[in-house]
């Protein structure tokens, strides 16, 4: 019945690791 809660935070994961992409690729730390 946790379906819908693992989604959530599947999602929330997913949109991290491509704001972090975005955010690297445009404002490189390094």
């Amino acid at each position: 019945m946790n379906n819908k809660v693992l989604r959530i935070i599947i999602i929330v994961m997913l949109v991290s690791v491509v704001l972090a992409l975005i955010l690297t690729s445009l404002i490189p730390i390094m």
